[in-house]
């Protein structure tokens, strides 16, 4: 499997819309700020801009909003946060990613993850940390193939599963 974690572009917008629906139908989402009110190039360069801090979602942090690419296809993607504030220190850490339900299975959480570490290294992030619902065995299985050592398990927001967290040197 060759898989790369690249910055959205305009090229993307099929894709992404396929991938939109996809966690739809099964009650999830694919990002957390998706716009389809936006033209597609406007919300390309949001998320970009995200990266710097600019045009942020209340409530959000400098972050990268990155595809996953296996032979062409975008099978997943990621948010690599460059600082935590509390919510994201309780519920969310500096990583969550996310993996297109048709392509589950098939090794892409784990690489993801393993590059989106890299990317965190890279903005000097250390140690990371990454958060699973207590009751998702796929995510807790990535998250400790890449060397995650469970913190502990602590109450989210009400209405909100407990959550798994785990720390990455």
């Amino acid at each position: 499997m060759s898989l790369i974690l690249r910055r959205l572009e305009l090229g993307d917008e099929e894709q992404v819309r396929a991938a939109i629906n996809e966690f739809a139908a099964e009650g999830g989402h694919w990002s957390y700020r998706y716009r389809p009110d936006l033209p597609w190039a406007d919300y390309v360069d949001l998320v970009h801009g995200w990266e710097h801090g600019i045009d942020l979602p209340d409530g959000f942090v400098e972050h990268a909003e990155l595809v996953a690419v296996a032979d062409g296809d975008i099978v997943g993607r990621t948010s690599v946060r460059f600082v935590i504030n509390d919510f994201l220190r309780t519920i969310g850490g500096h990583i969550g990613y996310a993996v297109r339900p048709r392509f589950r299975r098939r090794g892409h959480a784990t690489e993801i993850l393993r590059q989106s570490l890299d990317v965190a290294r890279a903005h000097d992030i250390s140690p990371v940390l990454v958060t699973c619902d207590v009751d998702n065995v796929g995510s807790r299985r990535v998250i400790e193939a890449n060397g995650g050592v469970l913190e502990g398990i602590f109450d989210a927001e009400p209405g909100l599963p407990q959550k798994r967290r785990y720390w990455i040197s």
